[in-house]
């Protein structure tokens, strides 16, 4: 009896100490706090991001279904997001919302105002089944936010459910918005924080129940933007440069005007300052912000502007190219459709290239001659990817490594704002001529070209630009430098993004004609390579 008595005891301690534990756990998973609220957003009302969104801001749909625009200058931390739902479910843009929104901080498009677009999750198939929509994360940890997301139906009523990843808070979930038809939405508004850090919030935004009628196989949600921000959250101020354009060429020795527009949305701008790479040049106090840069040499330049306020906060412009150049070369361009069908090794007499017959890897170049015109670089830090759809054939009978082509529409292409492609070709006092084959989708390219002496204006043009469709063109370029010994450098990349996910530019070939003259290619045919 002694020893079941003993075991009796121990037991009840055990237990005792395990219910002081989960106690003890259950308070601390309860230190986390969750907790929403839905209002209606007025029909005709302009919701402003920026101000908003003073640690993130994030919208959706500006120009296509993957468009994608969020607060420039800050880390990211409302998430992109993914469809929610089972069976096939399709995401489209809209562009006619009850309410608009604007912001002044963007990126990759700076400003907006008052754009009535959006996206919108349609159940596609089994076609009556609920729970299509999005679902999306935001950064949560110890120290309390608000996060507002701006949502709408269509002959729906919509489930909103906010979920802390460490289960520190009961969810929030609501099914307050409800339209029979077309309708005004509305913004929910969720205060928030976890009980540990590096901890996330899910927003999951979904079809609930149809509305009756002829409307209801094509209920559904629709999801446009979401803001960020903390207790006493310092919006840093933003600031662009105005002048010069970007990019921009000036004549050696330059005088360069330099102009920017900064606000700030919580306080005031104190000094806005202007820069050359990492040199400072010159800083203003007040409106206007404009500053002269005088004396500038020849060279090749990329100058910002930062704006400080009243709280110490910065932020900087995205940064303007900037050619200085001399005399004595010259360099015309011209940039058109370009045809059906080119054959490399007619054109290009001196030279040729193409990229992607096979790989994204794959470069094939003339035969004869040596090699002229350099294999591409990179721009920026996304993958390169082979494409075999292009618009124009391209056919070769004297290459390397491929030694003929009857007409391939292979070329290379990489998405993302700012990435692309540069390369090179030879440049002295001969004339030569130089066409480049590119193209693009869902974004507008910025295609450069200038020579390594800078001895004439460099050829800039970004007429290459498609929303919602392929593009594409051939840059002819007649070009001598100063001097022996130079070259002439090509930069193509994305300057303005329509496709978040998917635009991108595009590089197929390039041929080059003058300078030494090539001989015709010889080929061993006896005896057989075995």
């Amino acid at each position: 009896m002694r020893h079941q008595s003993s075991f009796l005891f121990q037991r009840r301690v055990v237990a005792g100490l395990l219910a002081v534990l989960l106690a003890g756990g259950i308070n601390r998973l309860a230190a986390g706090t969750l907790t929403g609220a839905f209002s209606p957003v007025a029909t005709g009302s302009n919701v402003d991001l920026t101000i908003l969104g003073k640690s993130d801001w994030i919208h959706w749909g500006l120009y296509t279904a993957t468009s994608l625009n969020r607060k420039s200058g800050v880390p990211a931390q409302i998430s992109d997001f993914s469809v929610a739902g089972t069976g096939e479910v399709y995401v489209y843009q809209y562009a006619n919302n009850f309410n608009g929104y604007t912001w002044y901080d963007g990126w990759p498009v700076v400003s907006v105002t008052n754009t009535s677009n959006g996206v919108w999750a349609y159940q596609a198939y089994p076609p009556n089944l609920l729970g299509a929509g999005f679902q999306f994360t935001t950064t949560a940890d110890t120290t309390q936010r608000v996060l507002q997301v701006f949502v709408g139906s269509f002959a729906a009523r919509g489930k909103f459910q906010a979920t802390l990843s460490d289960g520190s808070a009961s969810p929030y979930v609501d099914t307050s918005l409800f339209n029979s038809g077309n309708g005004p939405g509305g913004v929910y508004t969720v205060t928030y924080k976890a009980n540990t850090n590096g901890q996330s919030l899910t927003v999951l935004w979904t079809l609930y129940q149809r509305a009756a009628g002829s409307n209801s196989i094509t209920a559904n949600v629709t999801l446009q933007a979401a803001a960020l921000t903390v207790s006493n959250a310092d919006n840093p101020p933003w600031v662009t440069l105005t002048a010069p354009s970007n990019p921009a060429d000036f004549q050696a020795p330059a005088s360069i005007p330099l102009s920017a527009s900064a606000q700030d949305f919580d306080g005031t701008v104190t000094n806005v300052a202007f820069y050359s790479g990492t040199k400072k040049l010159g800083q203003v106090a007040s409106s206007p912000y404009n500053f002269t840069w005088s004396g500038v040499p020849l060279g090749h330049y990329f100058v910002t502007a930062t704006a400080t306020d009243n709280g110490g906060a910065s932020r900087s412009s995205d940064p303007v190219e900037v050619f200085v150049y001399g005399t004595g070369g010259s360099l015309s361009g011209t940039v058109a459709a370009p045809p059906a069908a080119v054959d490399l090794t007619t054109e290009g007499t001196s030279d040729w290239t193409h990229w992607g017959l096979a790989t994204n890897t794959s470069f094939d170049w003339k035969g004869s001659g040596g090699r002229q015109i350099s294999n591409f670089a990179a721009v920026g830090t996304n993958a390169v990817q082979q494409y075999g759809d292009n618009f124009t054939a391209f056919s070769w009978s004297d290459g390397i490594p491929t030694l003929s082509s009857p007409g391939t529409t292979t070329g290379i292409f990489i998405t993302g704002l700012g990435n692309g492609f540069s390369l090179s070709a030879p440049a002295d006092t001969t004339s030569r001529t130089l066409r480049v084959y590119v193209g693009g989708y869902g974004a507008q390219g910025l295609f450069e070209a200038y020579l390594s002496d800078l001895s004439t204006a460099p050829y800039l043009d970004n007429s290459v630009s498609s929303t919602y469709c392929n593009d594409y063109a051939v840059y002819t370029l007649d070009y001598a430098a100063a001097s022996a010994g130079q070259s002439l450098t090509i930069v193509y990349r994305t300057l303005n993004l329509f496709d978040y996910d998917y635009g991108n530019v595009t590089l197929q070939s390039a041929t080059l004609q003058g300078g030494p003259a090539n001989g015709l290619p010889v080929y061993l045919l006896n005896p057989t390579l075995i």
